[in-house]
C-alpha cells in the first residue's frame, strides 16, 4: 500500500519550505512550516534563478509569472574584459525554444519570498506558517513525527521535512554526533545596488548583465528589475572567518564594502569605475559563503533534509537555491507516488536520485572557482586574457552554460 502523508512537518521558512508547502498542497498534502524569525521578513541580496528553478516554481508552485513581472529575464550575459573588449555571450536560458524555453531571471530575494508565501495564503488551511518556532527536539515512533519547540509547544505530523538551512538544526536529529558543522569557505560576496542611469558603458555594443574579467578578479553586474532601472554590482572577496557579530558590523559599517572596492582601485574602466564610484557603502551587503561536506545519509525513518540542510553548496555555481527547489519537486513527486509503501524507503529513493546530481555539480563548481576570483599581477593577466580569448573563440563566441539550469525535473525516472 502506498504511502501519502496527510500532514507535513516543515522546519525552514526560507525560499525551500514555503515552494515545498506550494507543491504539496497543489496536491491536496497539508503542511505546516514552522520558522524561527519572529516574522515573515527574509532579507539577503538579488538571486539568479535559472530555467531548472523557474520550471519548478512555474510547474509545481505556480508562481512563475509573479516572479517573472517582477525580475528582469535574459537568456545570456556579455562577457568582456575589464578594457571593454568583447570576449563573447554565456548562455544560461534555454536556447531554441522561444516563448517556451525559460530565461533566467535576476529578483530581490525578498521579493520571491513574498510571492510564495502570498501564494500560500491563497491555500488556506492546507498551508500554515508559524513564526518564531524554535525547534529542540525531534521523536518519531512507526505512526508519527513530534516536533518540539523552545516555547513548550509541540506538533506531529506523518513525515518532517528539514527545510532550514545550512546551520540546519533538523541535520543534527538525523545524524546526531556525524552533523558536521558548515565550514567557512573563505569568501565574502560584496553586493550593492546603483541606478542604472548611473552606469557608464565603455562602448556602444556593451549589454547588460555582463561578467567583467579583470586582473584584480571577475566583477558582476546585472539589473534587478523588470525594466533594468537598478544594476547590482557583485565582488568575490578572499576573508578571513568572523563571527555572526563581526560580520553583521562588517556589513553595518560600510567596511565590507570598502573593502571589496579597494580590490578595484586600479580598474579605471567603465562600467566598473561608475558603479563602485556610485555605490553607496553603508548599503552594501555581504554573504559569508558557509558549506558542508558529503553527508552520509539525509534521512531517517519519517524525516529528511531538502536544500542547504542536505547539501549546502559552496556558491560557485549559484545554484543553492535552484537546487532547493528541485528537491521540492522530485519530493513531492514521490510523496505522490504509488510505488512506495514506508517513508523510510521513500527517502531512500529521493537521496538515490538526488546524490548524483549534487556531488556532479560540487566538483564542477570547485574547478571553475578560484583562478576566476583571484587577484593576477601583470604577466599572469597578460596570460589569463589570452586563455580567456581562446576560450571563447574555441566555443564560437558562446559558452553553453546550461547543463545544470535546464535540468528538467518532470523527466527524471522516480520508480527505478
Amino acid at each position: 500500500m502506498a504511502v501519502i502523508p496527510r500532514h507535513v512537518l516543515i522546519v525552514g521558512g526560507g525560499l525551500a519550505g514555503p515552494c515545498l508547502a506550494l507543491s504539496l498542497a497543489r496536491h491536496n498534502i497539508r503542511s505546516t512550516i514552522f520558522e524561527i524569525r519572529q516574522t515573515r521578513g527574509d532579507g539577503g541580496g538579488s538571486i539568479s534563478l535559472g530555467p531548472n528553478a523557474l520550471q519548478v516554481l512555474d510547474r509545481y508552485a505556480g508562481v512563475y509569472d509573479q516572479i517573472r513581472a517582477a525580475g528582469f529575464s535574459y537568456h545570456r550575459f556579455g562577457a568582456f574584459t575589464n578594457e571593454g573588449e568583447r570576449l563573447g555571450e554565456i548562455a544560461v536560458g534555454e536556447e531554441g525554444k522561444g516563448e517556451d524555453g525559460y530565461p533566467a531571471v535576476r529578483v530581490m530575494r525578498s521579493t520571491l519570498h513574498k510571492v510564495l508565501l502570498d501564494a500560500g495564503e491563497q491555500f488556506g488551511d492546507m498551508i500554515t506558517v508559524k513564526y518564531g518556532a524554535r525547534l529542540t527536539e525531534i521523536e518519531e515512533d512507526n505512526q508519527r513525527v513530534t516536533a518540539h519547540f523552545e516555547d513548550g509547544s509541540q506538533a506531529q505530523g506523518d513525515i518532517l521535512i528539514g527545510a532550514d538551512g545550512m546551520h540546519s538544526r533538523v541535520r543534527q536529529h538525523v545524524l546526531g554526533d556525524k552533523a558536521p558543522t558548515p565550514t567557512f569557505d573563505g569568501l565574502c560576496i560584496i553586493y550593492g545596488f546603483v541606478p542604472a542611469t548611473l552606469a557608464i558603458s565603455p562602448s556602444p555594443d556593451f549589454t547588460f548583465p555582463a561578467f567583467m574579467f579583470t586582473p584584480s578578479g571577475l566583477f558582476m553586474t546585472i539589473p534587478i528589475d523588470s525594466e533594468g532601472m537598478t544594476l547590482a554590482w557583485v565582488i568575490n572577496k578572499p576573508m578571513t572567518e568572523r563571527n555572526r557579530e563581526q560580520w553583521q558590523e562588517l556589513e553595518r559599517s560600510g567596511e565590507a564594502a570598502r573593502l571589496a572596492k579597494a580590490d578595484y582601485d586600479s580598474i579605471q574602466t567603465e562600467p566598473v569605475r561608475s558603479l563602485l564610484d556610485n555605490a553607496d557603502e553603508t548599503r552594501a551587503r555581504l554573504w559569508a559563503a558557509y558549506s558542508i561536506p558529503d553527508l552520509p545519509k539525509w534521512h531517517t525513518s519519517r524525516v529528511c533534509l531538502i536544500g542547504d540542510a542536505a547539501h549546502g553548496l559552496p556558491p560557485n555555481g549559484g545554484q543553492g537555491s535552484a537546487f532547493a527547489f528541485e528537491d521540492a519537486a522530485i519530493l513531492t513527486r514521490l510523496l505522490k507516488s504509488d510505488n512506495t509503501t514506508s517513508y523510510n524507503q521513500l527517502f531512500a529513493r529521493f537521496e538515490a536520485i538526488r546524490r548524483p546530481r549534487i556531488e556532479k555539480f560540487r566538483k564542477t563548481s570547485s574547478r571553475k572557482g578560484g583562478a576566476l576570483k583571484s587577484q593576477s599581477g601583470p604577466w599572469v593577466w597578460y596570460m589569463k586574457k589570452w586563455a580567456f580569448r581562446a576560450f571563447f573563440w574555441w566555443n564560437s563566441g558562446v559558452l553553453q552554460h546550461t547543463e545544470e539550469t535546464t535540468y528538467d525535473v518532470d523527466q527524471v525516472d522516480i520508480e527505478s
